[in-house]
């Protein structure tokens, strides 16, 4: 009998190599500088697993105990943080599959019975999908309540909503903060599919086509939380769709936090200078002492980039591949754990931003002064007077156009401009439609900016997150 090759030291395979793995080779195909984070996954499945063993017959009781004790040991000391970290072991799994031959010996080369590293590494990165994605929507859910009780404190606020950054209509300031908790609810329900993705027992797949052993793949599922077994082992050993929901989860929470960091950008400007961002959330200058820069919003902003491209990174290794397990697949990991960490510190940081933020709200009134606002509603006082409209349209942009031309006001604009334009309206009637706090109590439809509308929502929005706050 030969003696064992350099391939088979501290491997999961290798029993047909004689020839070790080429050095640069070796170092190119180890994942354990991303994987080590899938530690306490894989002592939850060699749990799991070892209790299957016992019950079909390949461990005895005597042997199942001394295992179990091993995991626990090696869990402890990962807890403590007194666990060594082989940076030489090829992967996660390998690290533990040689801590468990340390602690108990050659007992430990039972454990592997039954089972591929194809099916440890697809459920290892399944509970950590799901627990992240949870995380990730607890994290959601903070974020949304710390926005609604910043809604509540300004809801009295009042000041021009933009369409292509110029003033558009008056809003109530609560209402664009409700807008961005509708905006981050469509992230959060993202990572509830992320969960129901990652909740499947994939042990007792093996390779590829199953085990020869009778593995209880519901006492497995049970002992890991899990909700379903898998009804294919081909599909599973090559499936990735729970890595990409959660990626895709994190990108899209991204991309939404992105856009509110830009409002707040915007609005934190001098003159505008409505937002104002807590220093501790901001840096100086190097040069510059007067500075203080939002870096915290342009770092959220810029991060969505990164969350883009660890999406796309993600689609590009699983584009052209074949069914079932290719070695490719290593490669989610490192999209994966930069996207999950990255979306965590992204909400964290918004959530200080906005638990601190304070508004300025006497440059918000002075915004108000800019009477275009309400040109919309000059124009449905027209139409309710019979004029079609079309026709107010063109004929209060008419009016717009000769106040500006005249340097005035609209209220200002002479009567005799107002009567060869529009002789609908009276004398007087236009000057009384021009008020922020009529301008939003003139609205009527759901979901508007209406005083009434905005407060119930803010009460709907406090309710359902208090319901929602432990959904996954």
């Amino acid at each position: 009998m030969k003696p064992m090759s350099g391939a088979e030291k501290g491997k999961l395979w290798g029993g047909r190599f004689t020839k070790a793995p080429d050095p640069v080779f070796d170092r190119f195909s180890a994942s354990l500088r991303w994987d080590v984070r899938l530690l306490a996954y894989d002592l939850l499945i060699d749990r799991a697993q070892t209790k299957a063993l016992k019950a079909c017959g390949v461990l005895n009781a005597r042997e199942a105990s001394r295992l179990i004790s091993a995991i626990d040991r090696i869990d402890r000391d990962r807890r403590a943080g007194r666990l060594v970290i082989d940076p030489s072991a090829e992967d996660v799994h390998t690290l533990v599959q040689n801590e468990l031959s340390r602690v108990c010996g050659p007992l430990a080369d039972k454990i592997h019975t039954g089972r591929s590293r194809n099916d440890l590494v697809s459920q290892s990165s399944r509970l950590y999908c799901k627990e992240q994605a949870g995380a990730l929507y607890g994290a959601l859910t903070q974020l949304m309540t710390v926005i609604v009780a910043a809604a509540e404190r300004y809801r009295n606020v009042l000041l021009p909503g933009m369409t292509h950054l110029q003033n558009a209509q008056v809003l109530h300031l609560s209402h664009i903060l409700l807008s961005y908790v509708e905006m981050i609810d469509r992230s959060r329900e993202q990572y509830v599919t992320a969960v129901e993705y990652a909740d499947v027992c994939v042990l007792g797949s093996g390779a590829l086509a199953g085990t020869t052993f009778a593995i209880d793949q519901r006492l497995i599922a049970r002992e890991l939380k899990l909700s379903r077994v898998t009804t294919n082992s081909y599909d599973v050993s090559g499936d990735r769709d729970h890595v990409l929901q959660l990626v895709y989860a994190c990108a899209l929470t991204g991309t939404h936090l992105s856009r509110i960091a830009e409002d707040l950008m915007i609005g934190q400007t001098r003159p505008y200078g409505i937002y104002d961002i807590d220093a501790s959330l901001c840096t100086g200058s190097s040069m510059m002492p007067q500075k203080k820069n939002a870096d915290s919003a342009e770092l959220i902003r810029g991060a969505s980039g990164v969350l883009q491209a660890q999406l796309a990174g993600v689609l590009s290794v699983l584009k052209g591949l074949p069914t079932s397990y290719n070695r490719d697949l290593q490669w989610d990991k490192s999209f994966l754990f930069t996207a999950v960490e990255t979306a965590r510190d992204v909400v964290e940081v918004m959530t200080r931003i906005f638990a601190t933020l304070r508004v300025r709200e006497e440059r918000a009134a002075r915004l108000l002064d800019d009477e275009s606002l309400y040109a919309t509603d000059l124009a449905d006082l027209l139409v309710r007077k019979g004029v079609p409209f079309k026709d107010a349209h063109r004929k209060v942009g008419r009016m717009v156009l000769e106040a500006e031309s005249l340097g005035c006001a609209l209220s200002a604009l002479p009567a005799a401009v107002t009567r060869q334009i529009a002789p609908e309206i009276k004398p007087g009637e236009m000057a009384a439609l021009f008020g922020p706090e009529r301008s939003v109590r003139l609205k009527r439809t759901a979901g508007s900016t209406h005083p009434d509308r905005v407060r119930r929502e803010i009460d709907r929005w406090k309710q359902q997150l208090r319901r929602t706050s432990g959904r996954v």
